[in-house]
């Protein structure tokens, strides 16, 4: 705790560079401190990350690397039991077929054996659910021997609560497990729309913060264990930012900023990662292509904003040979790790996304979440929902029978481009109509917009 202060302390747990967006540079801590709360972030960022925290806020709060977790065997076992058990399970309640494409099959060398063997049992507990409980109740017992550090720290601290910004990441297990053996209060965030069919609620709190109604029935539905009163809807953070007038440039200078032209019509091409979209710079290649092919490249103009975890050369060739109409505007996320998770953004990339999705016309992606960003600023959004190559381990098929788009409230709430023929006319359809077609579809994944930092502040003092 910090000299000279006699506060209760809300732990952060933020186990992976994910989580400072939404729950680090939005108002939550400022919010926890005027309510006379010391702050402690156990961690694992860089130290960069956590000086911008510091900065945004003018809050000083300690902050400590979370501790290393070398699994058991058994632990490590018994949680891939239960993770290919609840995929098994999950996809046959809700007859989906697609949720088992978050197991990962390609195994090797040893490991091949192990999954293997966990395939093999986990099929026996998928068939009943109380199976699965079963194996769950084990899994936490199996616990206790690693916790003893964790214990510790949280006696030593005096924590009143604590809060996890995700809630799959294996390295936050251990702390939530000391905290809850502790009776401390533990509050844990479902980071994202699409994450709650994916068999991996690793971290276990007594509540659960979601983003609206849908969400909270589907983690009723996937974790019928889970108490009503344990799911709290709050919303998310995650498009708050764009309530705050301070961060929007206006256009001529976002546009001057950004070797833009004013008198053309801006198209957002927003990139996938390589796991969702491998052939994501085909796409953009098919509609430069049209672009041009249609003598279009004095009138538009594309933004190429690539996914911040995608660190690739994949798409460079594509922007080389277009790049009288092509404008990459790159995240500014850290990108000096190898692995996603420890991947971070800077507040200004916050400001960056939100004057790209105010200034552009229309977004055009394979099935994101920039969607819903745009619908906030009223503006259109197209969906790609063609193959641009034949690939029996990958289709666009697939992608959009992924269980999280059933919350889309019909087929009506974007644009569909069904070829690359159709590019241009979807084009023209959008920009003539002026307007997002998908405010339903926000309403439906979530609440609020305006106040999810003081509901998820509330429900941490509460």
């Amino acid at each position: 705790m910090l000299k000279g202060e006699n506060k209760k302390t809300v732990l952060f747990v933020v186990p992976d560079g994910t989580g400072i967006r939404n729950y680090l540079f939005s108002d939550i801590i400022p919010k926890l401190h005027k309510a006379g709360k010391n702050i402690y972030i156990y961690h694992s960022l860089d130290d960069k990350a956590l000086d911008e925290v510091r900065k945004i806020h003018k809050i000083k709060f300690e902050s400590k690397n979370i501790s290393h977790y070398r699994e058991t065997i058994k632990q490590k076992f018994l949680r891939e039991v239960i993770a290919f058990s609840r995929l098994k399970y999950n996809a046959n309640l809700v007859n989906n077929d697609t949720i088992l494409t978050n197991w990962n099959r390609n195994r090797k060398g040893t490991k091949k054996y192990f999954y293997k063997l966990v395939e093999g049992i986990g099929n026996y507990y998928s068939k009943k659910y109380s199976r699965i409980l079963w194996l769950e109740e084990k899994y936490q017992k199996s616990l206790l021997i690693s916790i003893n550090k964790e214990i510790k720290f949280l006696k030593d601290l005096t924590v009143e609560s604590l809060f996890c910004t995700h809630q799959r990441a294996i390295n936050a297990i251990p702390i939530i497990k000391a905290a809850n053996v502790l009776k401390i209060k533990t509050i844990g965030a479902i980071y994202s729309w699409d994450n709650i069919p994916k068999g991996r609620l690793s971290v276990r709190t007594q509540k659960y913060l979601v983003w609206s109604n849908y969400m909270k029935n589907e983690l009723l539905q996937f974790y019928p264990e889970i108490n009503l009163e344990s799911i709290v809807i709050t919303g998310t953070p995650q498009f708050e930012f764009y309530n705050d007038e301070s961060i929007f440039l206006n256009r001529e200078i976002f546009f001057k900023n950004q070797n833009l032209d004013l008198n053309k019509i801006t198209i957002c091409f927003s990139g996938d990662d390589e796991l969702t979209s491998p052939y994501d710079p085909n796409y953009l290649e098919d509609l430069a292509d049209e672009i041009l092919k249609n003598n279009k490249e004095n009138d538009v103009q594309i933004i190429f904003r690539r996914s911040p975890v995608d660190l690739s050369g994949r798409y460079d060739k594509v922007i080389n040979k277009y790049k009288a109409f092509i404008v990459p505007i790159r995240p500014l996320w850290s990108n000096n790790r190898e692995h996603w998770s420890t991947l971070f953004p800077s507040f200004n990339d916050v400001k960056l996304l939100a004057n790209i999705c105010k200034h552009s016309d229309l977004v055009i992606n394979l099935g994101s979440t920039m969607a819903h960003d745009f619908a906030i600023f009223n503006k259109p959004a197209a969906y790609l929902n063609y193959n641009s190559v034949i690939d029996k381990r990958w289709s666009v098929e697939t992608i959009y029978k992924f269980q999280h788009f059933r919350s889309m409230p019909n087929q009506n709430q974007l644009y569909w481009i069904n070829s690359k023929e159709e590019i241009l006319k979807i084009i023209n359809l959008a920009i003539n109509h002026k307007k997002s077609l998908g405010k339903e579809w926000l309403r439906v994944i979530n609440c609020d917009n305006k106040n999810s930092s003081l509901n998820i502040v509330n429900q941490i003092l509460n």
